[in-house]
């Protein structure tokens, strides 16, 4: 097989397992599994957009991400629905072996990557970047950290996938988003998303400095969260999604209720009493 061969099969390559988007799928995943299920994990989850928010004729776009645990794809999906509003064509890298699982993802744009073969490897990355170079409007999440890490762990690093696509595609805009889930004030975890600023990349550089500067924004962007959270100065957060009410809260509502009733009772002040938590944090609400 000559080089030209290669090249020409390459760049037909589709992978194991190929996307096979279907909105109404894709909308059935959303209502049934992703939306009850971090209703039902998360007290809330918070989000804080640093720098615009990506537009389709701007794109085509790499959102990479870090990979602290399970929940991080439905974090994708949950940004891909609320803020985006669904105006990219998304896809995701997922691993193969998972993929053959979970097949019904490839609604969502899922396509399947073996990265312990790199022949497969290759041909997902080149059937992604064909894919993105055809349309302005599409999106490709991505983990290239390639398994959950911990949140903390440092150096953190990235596979070179990354690079290799961007430098296929040739004109991509990168949009960082930092992951991090915690125990606060509430029963059930937080979760939280620190997203942008977007930012292009020089692809005319070795791919070795392509990855170095996605490591490099990736672990500024996870490092800024953690310092956000543990301090704290969550002013710029607002909450994307508020979860089941849990003990503390129907407590509370509870309290609130036998308060109103007690200044209802005759002889007493009609003025209410403040609720117990009217001081607490809102996290705590």
């Amino acid at each position: 097989m000559t080089t030209t061969d290669a090249e020409t099969l390459l760049h037909n390559a589709v992978p194991a397992i190929p996307a096979n988007r279907n909105a109404l799928g894709k909308e059935l995943i959303y209502r049934t599994l992703v939306l009850p299920a971090c209703r039902s994990m998360f007290a809330r989850v918070w989000l804080h957009i640093a720098g615009p928010v990506p537009h389709p004729a701007e794109g085509p776009v790499i959102v990479y991400m870090n990979h602290p645990g399970w929940w991080d794809g439905y974090m994708a999906f949950l940004l891909d629905k609320i803020v985006l509003n669904e105006r990219f064509q998304s896809y995701i890298m997922m691993e193969e072996k998972q993929l053959r699982i979970y097949r019904f993802f490839t609604w969502c744009g899922a396509f399947s990557v073996d990265r312990r073969r790199p022949g497969e490897a290759e041909r997902s990355i080149a059937y992604i970047s064909r894919l993105l170079r055809e349309r302005r409007d599409r999106m490709l999440w991505i983990l290239p950290q390639g398994r959950i890490v911990p949140n903390d762990r440092r150096p953190l690093k990235v596979y070179p996938g990354v690079a290799r696509i961007a430098k296929q595609v040739g004109d991509v805009f990168f949009w960082p988003v930092a992951l991090r889930y915690e125990f606060r004030g509430e029963q059930r975890p937080e979760a939280f998303i620190r997203v942008g600023p977007p930012h292009i990349s020089d692809l005319s550089a070795p791919e070795a400095a392509i990855v170095a500067d996605v490591q490099a924004r990736l672990t500024a962007a996870v490092d800024a969260l953690r310092d956000e959270v543990n301090e704290e100065r969550l002013e710029a957060y607002r909450t994307l999604l508020h979860g089941k009410r849990d003990i503390s809260r129907v407590w509370a509502d509870v309290v609130a209720v036998w308060r109103q009733s007690i200044q209802r009772l005759p002889g007493r002040s009609r003025r209410p009493d403040l609720p117990a938590d009217s001081h607490a944090p809102d996290s705590q609400r």
